[in-house]
């Protein structure tokens, strides 16, 4: 038998120890990025369904360099500090053992170092894992998905139905969300979870507004979130149409969150909106972000002909500074101000007017620090929470002194519990709730008690507050908390409804009118001569559809740093409503391997939902030599004709 050289053993160790740097890297950066979804959100898997395969238009970049200072910066510096300790060992092997001086250990510890790393990494990333399915509930996810319920439409109230009267004058509406503002935030005395109020002047108002605490008003109450509500779109959804935003976003593998293609959002709904522009009231949004992330642009349009006064309108009109963005687009002292000025145009006009408003500055993770906030607290989170409390609390008291203000009815809400671990050290048992206060109402509760509430109960109660008379005092699932009718929280309690939520709704499925986006693509076959994949692109059903960004991943075939390699195109559009994109497959070193294509729809200028996956199997030698080829599923098995 030829006995294998020295070099041949060298080229397989630095081999072995590339693969397992590999692993070391791979398994460390998995685990970080799980260790920071766990550490940064209050989980919900739903919503980070919702959120992933949602636009990334308008978004914080922040949120991902947040992702990046988590988990590739430590992991990279990890690498680094085991490779240094490798080749320290390295060099002690080469000085031979030497007992005497404590070096005889050298030997094996040098061998045996990067597998063991490679253990513990791989470990830890294993660890993680089972802690984040354990967390989310993977497991019941999915049993619950695959079960169907009625719980929804038997407990749905059709406000088209109802014969809602309006007084004969009617009262003007502000509606103000507040970002992942909580009930928690005060002290343990007001109903919080903090030795320190970090909310004084939203809980002193307390005392002057109406929350449902009953004749208790030395503790706050505030509505609760159910499933499907506890992000922004999904918690102002909730409050203006009475129910859960529960739409199906996955079929077969491939992304069907088709929202931002749509020409309406739930169009069959009557929400608050609709009821309002019914009565002649001028709705208008305003957001310190772009309007259209997580499909509010799309639904306030359908819902109530809204104006937007988003960080577009005012970037567009020169109200900010060219090129003028902070934290999500505008602080919230700019929103303030901008609403002061909306609120002047819209009381000089004839007829009522809903100015809806949603702040941003305590946004997760760690919130905007603006020019406003003090650093009273340790935790910028904290910071920024008192400065929200203090610049709320100052714009109330503006509107109390305007004229227009008899006539107004104020509700002040938070959209959704934190996303942050602000209030991780909450009890098990105590209901985190978002912050309510209705302010200047029209009626007085009929209960004078502490209530059981969520926030599809803002629907009908906002109303409600503004003098609507509501018979039966339902709407959707949402109950008027003025009139003497239980809330569905209260009648099935919150564990039973998030159980049934969780159950797929062919209900609200329908109620979606989600059409699906189709198109007819033409995979070609792969180009040996060239070293080419490409497909074209036909019969778009949406005319929303303005491109497509493309992906080309070949798994197994390494780039420089070690990742799959993967490369983005813009499709070119060959002809009318025709696209066609195409690759040169890196031929440089040999590959066996699957090839997955990916065309992803581009609208208004951001990723939309993917359209579609494709897969060959290619074999090849260096320079693209000998090649071999099959169209493939996922496992690589060939594709039937």
């Amino acid at each position: 038998m030829k006995r294998e050289g020295r070099g041949g053993v060298a080229r397989r160790k630095m081999a072995a120890r590339i693969v397992l740097c590999i692993i070391i890297a791979l398994t460390l950066t998995a685990g970080r990025v799980l260790q920071w979804v766990m550490s940064q959100v209050s989980l919900d898997l739903d919503e980070i369904i919702f959120t992933l395969s949602h636009p990334v238009e308008g978004t914080d970049p922040g949120f991902y360099l947040s992702v990046i200072k988590y988990s590739l910066i430590p992991a990279a510096a990890v690498l680094v500090v085991v490779i240094t300790v490798q080749h320290v060992l390295d060099k002690l092997q080469e000085r031979g053992p030497a007992a005497e001086d404590g070096r005889a250990w050298s030997g094996k510890a040098g061998t045996w170092f990067l597998p063991v790393c490679a253990i513990i990494c791989s470990v830890f990333c294993a660890v993680s894992f089972v802690q984040i399915w354990t967390r989310l509930d993977v497991s019941g996810y999915l049993k619950n998905s695959g079960q169907k319920s009625t719980w929804i439409e038997d407990n749905y109230v059709d406000p088209s139905k109802v014969d809602i009267t309006f007084p004969e004058k009617k009262r003007n509406l502000i509606y103000l969300y507040l970002e992942s503002m909580e009930v928690a935030y005060s002290d343990t005395s007001s109903g919080g979870i903090f030795d320190v109020n970090y909310i004084p002047n939203l809980t002193e108002l307390s005392s002057d507004i109406q929350d449902f605490s009953g004749p208790d008003a030395s503790r706050l109450n505030g509505a609760s979130s159910w499933k499907y509500t506890t992000w922004t779109m999904g918690g102002m959804f909730a409050a203006t149409s009475g129910l859960p935003l529960k739409i199906p976003i996955e079929s077969e593998g491939v992304d069907t969150n088709y929202m931002s293609t749509q020409d309406a959002f739930f169009p069959n709904i009557t929400t608050l909106g609709d009821i309002l522009k019914g009565q002649g009231y001028e709705n208008d949004l305003l957001i310190g972000s772009d309007a259209t992330f997580g499909g509010r642009r799309l639904y306030f349009s359908t819902h109530g002909d809204y104006e937007f006064y988003d960080y577009n309108h005012y970037s567009e009109d020169g109200e900010l500074p060219n090129g003028y963005k902070v934290f999500w687009g505008y602080e919230d002292e700019k929103l303030f101000d901008f609403a002061k000025q909306r609120l002047e145009e819209l009381s000089s006009e004839d007829g009522p007017f809903n100015l809806t408003m949603l702040t941003v500055d305590t946004h997760y993770p760690d919130g905007y620090k603006c020019r406003l906030c003090e650093d009273t607290y340790d935790s910028q989170y904290a910071n920024s929470i008192a400065c929200s409390d203090a610049q709320v609390s100052a714009f109330l008291e503006w509107c109390k002194d305007q004229d227009w203000y008899d006539d107004t009815a104020i509700i002040v809400s938070g959209d959704h519990p934190t996303m942050a671990t602000f209030c991780d050290q909450a009890d098990e048992n105590y209901v985190r709730k978002v912050y309510t206060a209705y302010l200047n109402p029209a009626k007085e509760p009929e209960r004078d008690e502490w209530r059981e509430y969520s926030t599809v109960d803002n629907f009908p109660t906002t109303l409600s507050a503004m003098g609507a008379v509501i018979p039966g005092g339902r709407l959707g699932l949402g109950t008027d908390l003025f009139s003497g009718e239980d809330t569905l929280t209260e009648t099935f309690g919150r564990d039973e409804i998030d159980r049934e939520l969780s159950k797929g709704s062919a209900w609200m499925d329908s109620q979606s009118r989600i059409e699906p986006l189709t198109a007819d693509i033409t995979y070609d076959p792969y180009d040996e001569a060239n070293h080419r994949l490409s497909f074209t692109i036909r019969n778009v059903s949406s005319d929303k559809v303005d491109g497509f960004r493309c992906c080309m991943k070949m798994y197994g075939y390494k780039n420089a740093s070690g990742s799959d390699y993967i490369e983005w195109i813009s499709a070119v559009e060959i002809e009318k409503g025709v696209w066609r994109a195409e690759w040169s497959v890196p031929v440089d070193k040999a590959y066996t391997g699957i090839v997955k294509l990916q065309p992803t729809c581009m609208v208004d200028g951001a990723r939309s939902n993917v359209l579609d996956l494709h897969y060959y199997h290619l074999k090849y030698g260096r320079g693209g030599v000998n090649c071999e080829w099959y169209e493939c599923d996922t496992n690589g098995r060939p594709l039937e004709d």
